[in-house]
């Protein structure tokens, strides 16, 4: 009965059971209430009754005391319910998403930017190691942006490519400024570091950041999707279920008081847009790796390519760089590529799994003309993502789905747990305390009983002791099943 009492904020926003947890309930609370149930519920005689009553037992000085108890924070608790919420299997149907996909072919990285990188540091502008000052002088920037707009891309892509980074990764596939800024109160806040920044010094270096180290690695498309085939730690996967039906994303048009739920719970930063901007990076990161699959494949780019790196640093006569300019052309065409997809997810789309001559978006003509406006109105032939259709393509849920497999489980649940937290406070209750909602109690409850017939003359029954003697019971209860075991 005093389990019955739950918070019903709590329950009808995120489906959890708790006693208490705002304006300072706890178990003092939870004892009182307990008393006076019992108290009520063994009156041997209810108020104006005419009939005689007689008090068989005679119990008295009943008192309520806690012994262990569970808050809904602690794991077999929150899991527990969790897992009640969850009612299908978790792991089959991790594995039921990304089942039957097509592999894309490995790109080695095998360091090619680090010509193009030293061509735009200057390095290659003057070549004297043959006394042919002349013959090896590298053109003016006018020259160069003159003989570039006769070629099919129709300028320099390595320039182009540094203005269109200049305003940040987020201003490409979205309007920033309708981003929100809000900040969440975070338990584990003085702990989080701010997202390190790309180099934008020059194309080569911005990609280098980008694409390069263990980040590239654990973000290939294809490890993400063995790993979630594979199903995963089942516990965190109950978590990533749970948190995919209660907490809203950047596509969602329905949101609580945390916009961006499920990024934080990826992210874990302190404001809504460091959210969104993580993800962002991370989702241009995946698309660029499989565009470049298809990309460094395609004959007609790497002809073109070509010819535009034979442009730009065909004055120097080095054919590893010229190589090295051409692989960072084609990385430029992925990213942009990228761009279009992350836009079209962004808006609630889907794009496909892996690129083709059917489905790749960018014309080379196009590299040096692109901008925000240019992504969008590229992803406008992609179709909206609909939850309960079997499709190849892959939509923004999916991907924070895949991403959520990277976060290690205990951060899964603190992260939960300050979102829920925010919300309720926000919405409902400033009092309200995650830590403090009573899931599970076991009660010592404490009373006096005479020993029967102790009214009755001593001389029959010299034998039996007739003071007062206290009595005491256990009684548990909890709203998740084998707290107790």
């Amino acid at each position: 009965m005093v389990y019955g009492n739950y918070n019903k904020e709590l329950y009808d926003e995120y489906g959890l059971f708790a006693y208490g947890g705002y304006n300072g309930y706890g178990l003092s609370d939870f004892e009182a209430e307990l008393a006076e149930i019992l108290n009520k519920n063994l009156e041997y005689k209810p108020e104006n009754t005419l009939k005689t009553y007689s008090n068989l037992y005679r119990l008295k000085d009943i008192s309520c005391e806690t012994g262990d108890y569970y808050t809904l924070d602690e794991d077999k608790v929150f899991l527990g319910q969790i897992s009640d919420y969850v009612v299908t299997s978790v792991a089959d149907n991790v594995k039921g998403y990304f089942a039957g996909r097509n592999k894309k072919e490995e790109i080695p990285a095998d360091g090619r930017l680090d010509e193009a990188e030293k061509y735009e540091d200057g390095a290659y502008d003057t070549d004297n190691s043959n006394g042919e000052e002349e013959k090896n002088q590298k053109p003016s920037d006018e020259e160069l942006d003159k003989e570039l707009e006769k070629d099919s891309a129709g300028g320099n892509p390595l320039k182009a490519l540094k203005n269109l980074i200049n305003n940040g990764l987020l201003s490409l596939v979205c309007d920033a400024s309708e981003v929100s800024e809000a900040k969440i109160e975070a338990a584990d806040k003085e702990n989080y570091n701010k997202e390190k920044e790309d180099d934008n010094s020059s194309a080569a270096r911005f990609f280098k950041s980008l694409l390069e180290g263990e980040e590239s690695k654990e973000l290939d498309q294809d490890k993400l999707l063995e790993q979630a085939e594979a199903g995963s730690n089942t516990d965190k996967l109950k978590y990533i279920y749970y948190a995919q039906d209660v907490l809203s994303s950047y596509a969602d048009s329905v949101f609580n008081t945390v916009h961006y739920g499920l990024e934080y719970l990826i992210a874990g930063k302190e404001t809504e847009k460091e959210n969104l901007a993580y993800i962002v990076r991370r989702l241009l990161v995946i698309r660029t790796l499989v565009n470049m699959a298809y990309v460094s494949t395609n004959a007609l780019f790497q002809s073109k390519s070509l010819a535009t790196a034979t442009a730009i640093a065909g004055f120097t006569g080095i054919a590893p760089l010229i190589t090295g300019i051409q692989w960072l052309i084609l990385t430029i065409l992925a990213f942009e590529e990228a761009c279009i997809d992350v836009t079209a997810l962004l808006e609630g789309k889907k794009v496909p799994l892996i690129k083709s001559a059917a489905n790749f978006k960018m014309k080379y003509g196009e590299i040096c003309s692109v901008s925000h406006s240019f992504f969008k109105r590229k992803g406008k032939d992609y179709k909206k993502a609909d939850k309960g259709a079997v499709s190849s393509d892959i939509s923004y849920e999916q991907y924070l789905l895949l991403l959520e497999l990277l976060v290690p489980k205990q951060k899964l649940k603190d992260r939960l747990i300050d979102i829920i937290q925010f919300d309720l406070r926000k919405r409902f209750n400033q009092t309200f305390e995650f830590r403090d909602c009573i899931c599970a109690t076991e009660c010592n409850i404490s009373y006096n009983i005479p020993y029967a017939f102790s009214y009755i003359n001593k001389n029959f029954f010299s034998g039996i002791k007739t003071n007062n003697a206290g009595r005491c019971i256990t009684a548990s209860y909890s709203y998740v099943e084998g707290v107790w075991k």
